[in-house]
């Protein structure tokens, strides 16, 4: 019997450990320890069966658990088309790894309603032993993407951006590559400007016990939030900024608005973010058109070796996405000058990069973050409840419309229908309309 196998006996109320990928402890693995209907676990096993001619890039021997009072499934798929037996025994000694997925989620990756990545992110893939690729690939072999891995050695890596004041090149740069980078997009005095408030209000938010850290098990890097509440500074960035006016209308339309508009501080130590796009929210996945940008301005100098956002070049275009998403392999790291803004369309696939510079070295890599998207897209920030009344007040028209109080079409109103491109405001008391009509004596 291989180490680590679980027999169908053990099965019953099993509590499955967290597997190191899950870098900053998102699963939740009750959802493994429910009972399930016999007619939807057979369901699940027979919907599985339909796709065993699709498990070749697979290409492992894995038990799969999809539900806790039921036998586990021994899938090979090293053969082709693969096989599918039920464990009522002890698992073989051969065994590439074991994958628990539950019997409901089998149907919804069948109905081509989830991305394996998205799954395996929010915990719906667990790996109990083997290699993360092997759940991400055998979720895509039941669902009806077809993902593939973009490979490195395809490219022409000498052509890959590289930092100028070209706003044309940074365009083709991010028809082609699904990035550029603009340089000079800050000025020295703007790099001092804006770092200084990030790190006064980051060394801030940590001394009160409020920070938000992340980066793997020591979790060194911070992520300060909500950047309109943080600082007039952050304000005038987008109130005045000719890397936005060069960029976002000309990829996104004149009603772009905020999805977020935070900081990344990478601090030595950390381990790579998970490969993900800006739209694997985006479920079931859209991959034929981008709905986001993303402004990336370095407040630092970028380097490979601290920290340089990670990057699979020409992975917007196609039906591509990694087969481990926690293996940085087949990317580059993302380098320019303090004051270069990276921009990067949605649908790339990249993520926060290791800063293996020494512990004791001081190094940090603080970047500001402004994610852009269409306006149809729900905010991942609720700037509606969370910017400050006296901030909202100082407000130009301009930077209220990023935050998402502009009208587009018919989305936006409040209350009632209002003209495109309106700028609406929060009712205040008295202003609300309630209960009128017969017996009602005010609204």
């Amino acid at each position: 019997m291989a180490t680590g196998t679980i027999t169908y006996t053990e099965q019953s109320k099993l509590k499955v450990q967290a597997k190191v990928a899950d870098l900053n402890h998102h699963i939740t693995t009750d959802k493994f320890e429910h009972d399930v209907r016999k007619a939807d676990y057979d369901r699940a096993k027979d919907l599985i069966k339909t796709k065993l001619d699709d498990m070749s890039l697979v290409a492992a021997k894995f038990i799969l658990t999809i539900a806790p009072n039921h036998a586990p499934l021994l899938i090979d798929a090293r053969v082709s088309p693969a096989t599918l037996t039920t464990l009522e025994e002890d698992g073989p000694d051969d065994l590439d790894g074991e994958v628990y997925i539950t019997a409901t989620m089998i149907k919804r990756f069948v109905d081509g309603l989830m991305d394996a990545r998205y799954a395996l992110n929010w915990g719906h893939i667990f790996m109990r032993s083997g290699p993360t690729r092997i759940g991400v690939k055998f979720v895509d072999a039941l669902t009806p993407f077809n993902a593939v891995h973009p490979k490195l050695d395809r490219l022409d890596l000498k052509t890959l951006p590289q930092p100028t004041e070209d706003i044309a090149q940074v365009q083709k740069d991010l028809d082609v590559w699904g990035y550029g980078f603009v340089k000079n997009a800050l000025t020295a005095e703007e790099v001092q400007t804006l770092r200084k408030r990030l790190m006064d209000q980051a060394r801030g938010e940590a001394d009160t016990g409020i920070g938000f850290f992340d980066g793997g098990e020591k979790k060194p890097n911070q992520r300060v939030w909500c950047l309109p509440n943080k600082g007039k500074e952050f304000i005038d960035l987008l109130e005045h900024n000719k890397t936005i006016d060069a960029v976002v209308p000309d990829f996104l339309g004149d009603d772009a608005i905020l999805f977020s508009y935070t900081a990344n501080i990478a601090r030595p130590g950390n381990t790579p973010m998970h490969m993900h796009t800006d739209q694997i929210t985006i479920q079931p996945p859209i991959r034929s058109v981008a709905v986001g940008m993303n402004l990336m301005y370095f407040l630092e100098d970028v380097t490979p070796e601290n920290g340089g956002t990670l990057v699979m070049p020409g992975s917007h275009k196609g039906n591509w996405a990694p087969d481990d998403p926690y293996d940085p392999v087949d990317t580059v790291a993302a380098a320019g000058p303090a004051g270069t803004c990276m921009v990067f369309e949605s649908r790339l696939w990249h993520a926060t990069g290791a800063n293996t510079m020494p512990e004791d070295s001081g190094s940090e890599r603080p970047v500001i973050l402004v994610l852009f998207t269409r306006p149809w897209m729900r905010q991942q920030e609720n700037y509606s409840l969370s910017v400050k009344e006296d901030v909202l007040e100082s407000c130009s028209d301009r930077v209220k419309g990023y935050l998402g109080f502009r009208t587009t079409g018919s989305i936006g109103g409040v209350q009632t229908k209002r003209k495109d491109g309106s700028i609406v405001s929060r009712p205040r008391e008295g202003e609300f309309i309630g209960v009128l009509g017969e017996g009602s004596s005010k609204y």
